[in-house]
């Protein structure tokens, strides 16, 4: 496992984010992959898994019979609905169990939080916003700990300043910091939703879409962006 190194984490005390990648059996829906090879999941949601559940939204051509049965059957689920099909796939509900589970608990109960969940390939690949750099090293031991096998590929300061070559528009940004302040990636929350955009003056649905922006646009430097480094 490749860990943030000293250089990393030294001096910055601004909430950071971090990309880790995993592969899918060391977390999660190994069945699904081995039955699906070219299967793509993207968990729905601002941040990626609140308790012990995930929408998670499967593309895999036509295998949904394929996909309906290695959920059933992984050890790494304890229960899944299917809500129905989307343009870009079918949505599922599942419960955590086994490794999954203990992972996200004791990163929620690091103050670390999971903003953005998607595996392609067999391999997970996970966003995490922590408030300074030791809340990365926090995430990277559990994940150590728990014999993951995680990868950090990228980690980067979000300062109020600065986009720190995230990408991100400063309403994206504001966004952002202002979630992570308010207590709004905690469980539980300390804001809903609808008072967070209330802060920000803005709706419901425009605070939905501007996070879902921000969360693939930090996902998106992170696969080229490594803190100065080639992964």
């Amino acid at each position: 496992m490749s860990a943030p190194t000293q250089r990393t984490l030294s001096e910055s005390t601004d909430p950071s984010t971090a990309r880790f990648v995993l592969p899918a059996e060391s977390f999660a829906l190994t069945d699904l992959f081995e039955r699906v090879p070219d299967a793509r999941v993207e968990c729905e949601s601002a941040v990626a898994n609140p308790d012990d559940h995930a929408l998670l939204v499967i593309e895999a051509g036509e295998h949904k019979q394929d996909i309906d049965t290695a959920l059933r059957s992984d050890p790494s689920v304890a229960d899944v609905e299917c809500f129905g099909e989307r343009a870009d796939g079918w949505t599922y509900r599942v419960t955590w169990k086994g490794r999954p589970r203990r992972l996200i608990q004791r990163l929620v109960a690091a103050d670390v939080s999971l903003t953005s969940m998607q595996s392609r390939n067999g391999e997970w690949q996970f966003q995490l916003l922590a408030p300074d750099r030791e809340g990365i090293a926090r995430a990277h031991d559990i994940m150590e700990d728990l014999d993951c096998e995680a990868d950090c590929r990228s980690i980067s300061s979000v300062d109020r300043e600065r986009s720190n070559g995230s990408g991100l528009t400063p309403d994206q940004h504001e966004a952002l910091v202002t979630a992570f302040e308010k207590g709004y990636y905690k469980v539980p929350r300390d804001i809903t939703a609808a008072e967070l955009a209330d802060e920000l003056d803005i709706s419901h649905q425009a605070l939905s879409e501007r996070f879902r922006r921000a969360y693939q646009q930090l996902l998106r430097t992170a696969l080229v962006v490594d803190d100065g480094e080639k992964s």
